[in-house]
């Protein structure tokens, strides 16, 4: 498989310990236990595009109109429906004066304002949501396009960051954010029809 080929390079296995402490720590230690959980995905990410096509397309194409239907399309599947809702589905902790897990609350204007602002970020809450509510445990080809995805957001950063002090390095810079911009926008799609599959 094409995708299979891309992230060889990136670890199937999932993280190994917790670096953070405190509410953090507990948080990052909570998604480690997902992946005891006895329930697999039906369908892995690399998998999705073939399984919903449309799903994926019209997702990675249009991340912010579709990330708050998808997530409140689970919600009201597994949940009990906007009023279940709250600002990143309450998987970030309270970070200084913004309160996350409290925030939003049953509000479908929050929840479409996330969407737009952060529709790859909502898209993964959406799906850790689902992972919870049928107690599925991470799929090891799904660690690797995370990675993956994660490793390009990195990098354009790094090829920005150096474009700063050497002008010749921003074509560069440029380049690589479109790559990175075209690797979220398929993961996007492919967390998109995950979710569409039902897990």
């Amino acid at each position: 498989m094409s995708c299979s080929f891309l992230c060889c390079c990136f670890s199937s296995e999932p993280p190994d310990s917790v670096s953070a402490n405190g509410r953090t720590g507990n948080k990052h230690a909570s998604l480690m236990r997902l992946q005891s959980r006895p329930n697999a995905f039906q369908t892995n990410l690399c998998d999705a595009p073939c399984k919903e096509p449309l799903s994926c397309c019209c997702t990675g194409l249009f991340p912010c109109c579709l990330a708050p239907q998808w997530r409140l399309a689970v919600l009201e599947q597994y949940g009990r429906g906007i009023d279940d809702y709250v600002c990143c589905q309450g998987y970030v902790p309270k970070v200084c004066c913004c309160d996350f897990p409290e925030m939003g609350r049953g509000d479908s204007c929050c929840m479409w304002l996330e969407g737009c602002l952060c529709d790859t970020l909502s898209l993964s809450f959406t799906r850790i949501y689902l992972m919870d509510a049928k107690q599925l445990h991470p799929d090891p080809v799904d660690y690797q396009i995370i990675r993956f995805s994660n490793c390009m957001q990195v990098l354009a950063c790094i090829c920005n960051f150096a474009a700063i002090f050497d002008k010749n390095l921003r074509e560069l810079a440029h380049i690589i954010d479109w790559v990175a911009e075209i690797v979220e926008r398929v993961v996007a799609g492919c967390l998109g029809g995950q979710v569409a599959t039902g897990g």
